[in-house]
C-alpha cells in the first residue's frame, strides 16, 4: 500500500475534525494579531482618532502659516517670532489673530506650534519688504 493510497483511505473521527479546526483557528489568529496586522475595533478607533486629529492639525497650520503670509506685516512679525522660544512662539502665534482657524480649537495648541515652525522656515524675500522701506 502506497503513501498516497492511505491518505485516501484515511477516515478521521469527529473529534480529530473538531480539533483540527480548533487548531487552524487559533494559529490563524495568532498569526493576524501579531505578524498580520490585525487590530481590535479599540485599536482601530484610536489610530482613526490620532489620523483624524493629525490631520486637522497640519490643515490648521497651513491655513495659519497662509494667513501670516498675507499680513502686511509678515517681515516684521516673522523676525520677532524667530527671536523667541519654541514655547514663546506658541504662544506668540496663538495670541494672533491670523492664527485663528475655525473649527479647529481641539488642535489649537499643536497647530500653533507647527504654524510656529513653518513661519520660521518661510524665506523672507517671499514674505515682501519691511513695512516702511
Amino acid at each position: 500500500m502506497s503513501i498516497l493510497q492511505g491518505f485516501r483511505d484515511y477516515a478521521p473521527s469527529k473529534a480529530a475534525l473538531v480539533w483540527v479546526a480548533g487548531g487552524a483557528s487559533v494559529l490563524t489568529m495568532v498569526v493576524g494579531f501579531t505578524v498580520g496586522g490585525w487590530v481590535t475595533g479599540g485599536t482601530a478607533e484610536r489610530m482613526a482618532q490620532e489620523a483624524r486629529t493629525g490631520a486637522q492639525t497640519e490643515l490648521a497650520a497651513a491655513i495659519c502659516a497662509a494667513n501670516f503670509r498675507d499680513t502686511p506685516t509678515a517681515w516684521e512679525t516673522q523676525a520677532e517670532l524667530a527671536g523667541l522660544s519654541a514655547t514663546r512662539q506658541r504662544q506668540f502665534v496663538l495670541d494672533q489673530p491670523w492664527s485663528q482657524v475655525p473649527g479647529a480649537e481641539a488642535v489649537r495648541r499643536a497647530a500653533a506650534e507647527l504654524c510656529a515652525r513653518e513661519i520660521a522656515r518661510m524665506d523672507p524675500a517671499e514674505l515682501g519688504a519691511p513695512a516702511g522701506t
